[in-house]
């Protein structure tokens, strides 16, 4: 970790008591690592936290999550009981994809990676790996010009394989490789996809702390419409 927390300094970030953010460690909607007994947080991920706002309801699954970000994007959800269908087809109608965003957060887990400079153009085109945030920004028009990084999803199973092929070495949120970690369970996207569904980018983007890209984000999700 680049700048590691305690539960207690997090707690004062996100305005909220130690064991609320307790139990956001152990929902895993705050990535955390234990050392020596104790929890510390990365303070860069607890700010991402705190500007997503305030959680109200419960976090949606992976699935569900993923299948709104579909909904949202104009995208077949996929398979989906025509109930649940119809409850986020509400959701998203009545709070939008900006409110609902807190609630999203189980939809992948952010790691950091650090690649040898040449080695992020090959990260980019891996087949498991899906574009999202800056990486994708430009294939959307977004009004955001990629760096030299890689930010993207990857199916938890296929993590292993990625990170040897690669030589990606652990590193912190100012790594140049960030993979975005989808649970096996909710991991849908068609072989060969490359790119995120767009609210799912703009979603990203909106969720940085560097200003430019949480501004494209924003505005990208103001300009979806939703069904």
């Amino acid at each position: 970790m680049v700048d590691p927390i305690s539960i207690r300094e997090a707690a004062e970030v996100l305005h909220l008591s130690p064991g609320r953010v307790h139990a956001l460690v152990a929902s895993e909607q705050v990535p955390a690592v234990k050392v020596g007994g104790r929890w510390l947080l990365e303070r860069k991920e607890v700010e991402r936290r705190r500007r997503q706002g305030v959680l109200k309801g419960r976090p949606f699954s992976a699935r569900n999550a993923w299948a709104l970000l579909r909904l949202a994007s104009g995208e077949d959800p996929g398979e989906l009981d025509p109930s649940v269908r119809s409850r986020l087809r509400k959701a998203l109608a009545v709070e939008g994809l900006a409110q609902l965003a807190p609630r999203l957060v189980r939809r992948a887990q952010p790691r950091y990676f650090e690649a040898h400079r040449g080695e992020v153009p090959y990260v980019l085109r891996d087949p498991r790996f899906v574009a999202s945030g800056v990486s994708a920004a430009g294939a959307y028009g977004f009004d955001l010009v990629p760096g030299r990084e890689a930010d993207g999803y990857v199916g938890a199973g296929a993590m292993k394989k990625f990170l040897s092929e690669h030589a990606l070495r652990p590193g912190g949120p100012g790594a140049n490789v960030r993979v975005r970690v989808v649970p096996d369970d909710a991991w849908d996207f068609p072989i060969g996809a490359e790119l995120a569904p767009r609210a799912a980018v703009a979603l990203d983007l909106a969720e940085e702390a560097d200003p430019r890209s949480t501004a494209a984000g924003r505005a990208a999700l103001d300009s979806l419409q939703l069904p």
